[in-house]
């Protein structure tokens, strides 16, 4: 019996941190009108997980650009082209005879 206390004991605390943390994100948001956050708080508070959870996807923070160039694969000598052919070679360095 103590076990389940504590579990749902646990359970609240953690909706409860989950929305506290969204109604900061909501309330710290400066490009949302005054009628968008209320919105966004009747969400975060009335459907507390999935509320929550629907305002950390909306506040999220992308990342930078890293401003660089994918790096190329290196494929040794091979040449991949469809031109090449590679007649004779397969692409695990083995010969095909």
């Amino acid at each position: 019996m103590a076990i389940d206390i504590a579990i749902a004991a646990l359970l609240l605390v953690v909706v409860l941190a989950m929305s506290i943390k969204a109604t900061l994100f909501v309330l710290r948001d400066d490009l949302s009108e005054p009628v968008q956050r209320i919105a966004q708080l009747g969400l975060v508070w009335l459907l507390p997980i999935l509320g929550a959870i629907i305002v950390f996807a909306v506040h999220r923070r992308t990342e930078p650009p890293s401003r660089k160039y994918r790096e190329e694969t290196d494929h040794g000598d091979y040449d991949l082209s469809p031109r090449a052919g590679n007649k004779g070679r397969s692409f695990d360095g083995a010969d095909d005879d």
